[in-house]
């Protein structure tokens, strides 16, 4: 009788171990994405709104205030856009819209700096036809040249876009959404707005696909601007564009999601490929009002909330280590009593 008491002791110590490894086997998360709804409504109040629209107008900036003006609307915000249409009418008169448009696009193509949406058209305009990337890599060559200090990510993506724009005219356009992401993250590159952990995985990408080290090399013997683009040209692999395809579209979803403008400011808050991700899947959802969302609450909006996965195999499991235990209990409180 002892011996089979110690057996079933045995057993069941065997079963409760292997249950319980199970459990923990089907211990998984998954992650929800923040309710922006909620977060707003407990965190920002009617005053925020109406300080960031009243900001727009002080900026010059019918458009943004519209934009908070509608976001104020969807989530019931006292902020009645009647309060501000005679001064937005007056920023949106023929004459002041056709001056903001014709010198911010002027300024975004001759510099490709660029704050506006007509601004980030002329610098995206500029780099589809090769005068803007080439512009870049022009004037980092010349730090180089003079022994100071390089932006790397900037050559690498000026360079990447040269080689995109000659892809684009061969497969007849086909390529044009991963361009539009590469200019457009080297527009927020260029304003300071990117994070450090995304330029480190943007140069990681891009370095796949350009060699700017060989590029800067090769430049050396080159006096001008087509000479630059033809030594850029060289220093690309289209083979190995995949590094950084799916980042530069997901760069493009959201521009076209929200605006050519307001992705540039958006990146800001983006650390890493899920982050990027997560704030693709916002923009598909807010479109227009993503910018003032973000704005509002910060990267919490893209964050998410880790909830136990309840699966068939975790009941299952927690089941099994349920009556193991039992088992276990009750086999060894027999043979303490045998004893």
């Amino acid at each position: 009788m002892k011996t089979w008491n110690f057996t079933v002791f045995l057993v069941s110590v065997v079963l409760l171990v292997g249950s319980l490894k199970a459990l923990l086997d089907y211990w998984q998360y998954d992650e929800i994405a923040a309710d922006v709804a909620q977060m707003l409504l407990h965190q920002v109040s009617d005053a925020e709104v109406r300080e960031q629209v009243q900001e727009a107008i002080a900026n010059n900036n019918p458009a943004d205030a519209r934009m908070y003006l509608s976001l104020a609307s969807t989530f019931g915000y006292a902020v009645p856009a009647a309060e501000f249409e005679a001064e937005l009418q007056r920023l949106e008169s023929p004459l002041n819209t056709a001056r903001r448009t014709v010198d911010d696009f002027t300024a975004g193509f001759l510099n490709g700096n660029a704050s506006s949406g007509a601004g980030v058209a002329g610098a995206l305009t500029s780099d589809f036809t090769v005068v803007g990337d080439a512009r870049d890599l022009w004037e980092q060559y010349q730090l180089y040249a003079k022994d100071e200090p390089v932006n790397e990510l900037i050559v690498t993506l000026a360079g990447v876009g040269v080689g995109l724009t000659a892809a684009t005219v061969v497969s007849a356009g086909t390529v044009t959404p991963v361009k539009g992401g590469v200019s457009t993250t080297k527009l927020a590159a260029k304003g300071g707005r990117l994070t450090a952990r995304f330029q480190k995985l943007l140069l990681r990408q891009g370095s796949e696909v350009f060699n700017y080290k060989g590029f800067l090399s090769a430049a050396r013997a080159e006096k001008s601007l087509d000479g630059i683009s033809k030594a850029a040209i060289k220093a690309y692999n289209p083979q190995a564009t995949q590094a950084i395809q799916q980042t530069a579209e997901q760069v493009n979803n959201i521009r076209k999601a929200s605006s050519t403008v307001d992705v540039v400011h958006l990146l800001q808050y983006v650390e890493n490929g899920d982050d990027l991700l997560r704030l693709e899947k916002l923009s598909l959802k807010y479109g227009t009002q993503t910018k003032g969302i973000m704005k509002l609450l910060g990267k919490g909006a893209i964050g998410t909330v880790r909830t136990l996965r309840k699966s068939v195999g975790l009941l299952i499991s927690a089941l099994a280590s349920l009556v193991s235990f039992i088992a276990f209990i009750v086999s060894f409180g027999s043979i303490r009593l045998k004893n």
